[in-house]
């Protein structure tokens, strides 16, 4: 049996993550920031058409430096937002993003269904790829190069009920294959929360998320707390979903 083939597969593919490890370089921060701009401008349309004209209320999970909701904010001038970040540097960016706003709070923290501290991984090409979950990392370390940050993780029922939130009208998760964790820990909130926020996801398809049957049961405990069901067939492999409490109709 020839096995040359696969040894200089292997070998070529080291090759090529030293040379990313030892010389690639991430975007400048202005290059991220107009990178974000393009990336979230439909997001922040999928928002602002089912926010309130006035004193409407947005959590932002997995905020990054903030460009989402500083647009979102621009069209709903006394937006009052809830911003969790945990990378360090991240969160500092947005701090500054939003200082003096006083209806603009920003937390150090990660949103999941524990009260913990937990580890995240930063990936040294893409500020928005960083991962809080190990298996999703390893499955890609061998060819990206991450860097560990210490963090911590709460739960959203309860940080609502430490902070007297009982109403929001728009939840925005963006958590790279940890929403399904997030959404798990609104469960208690979601159940008193009336009229319901609408909620815009991202999750991952089967062939990608590492464990897809707690993903689909997270989105199964959604409908029967009243939201309408989304069609999940051919779904993208990263794929924001968008989803409404039945008989939600649109702010006028």
């Amino acid at each position: 049996m020839d096995t040359r083939e696969p040894l200089l597969s292997r070998l070529v593919a080291r090759a090529r993550l030293l040379r990313y490890k030892w010389f690639a370089k991430g975007p400048t921060d202005a290059e991220w920031e107009a990178r974000l701009r393009r990336v979230v401008a439909e997001s922040v349309e999928h928002t602002v058409r089912w926010l309130p004209k006035q004193n409407a209320r947005l959590v932002d999970v997995g905020a990054n430096i903030g460009v989402y909701t500083e647009l979102v904010r621009k069209e709903r001038p006394d937006l009052e937002a809830w911003l969790f970040e945990p990378v360090a540097a991240h969160h500092a960016a947005c701090r500054a993003r939003f200082a003096g706003a006083r209806s603009i709070h920003v937390e150090h923290l990660a949103l999941g269904d524990v009260d913990a501290p937990m580890t995240i991984w930063k990936p040294k090409h893409n500020p928005g790829g960083n991962l809080l979950t190990e298996e999703l990392m390893r499955r890609r370390e061998t060819r990206m190069d991450f860097r560990p940050e210490e963090v911590r993780c709460r739960v959203f029922d309860d940080y609502a009920k430490e902070h007297g939130i009982d109403r929001v009208d728009f939840v925005k998760s963006d958590t790279e294959g940890f929403d399904y964790r997030v959404l798990r820990g609104m469960f208690g909130f979601l159940e008193r929360c009336e009229p319901k926020p609408v909620i815009l996801a991202e999750l991952l398809a089967p062939h990608i998320h590492h464990d897809w049957d707690a993903q689909v049961a997270v989105i199964e405990r959604l409908y029967q707390l009243g939201y309408e069901r989304v069609d999940l067939t051919g779904m993208q492999d990263v794929q924001d979903f968008l989803f409404l409490p039945r008989g939600r109709t649109r702010p006028a």
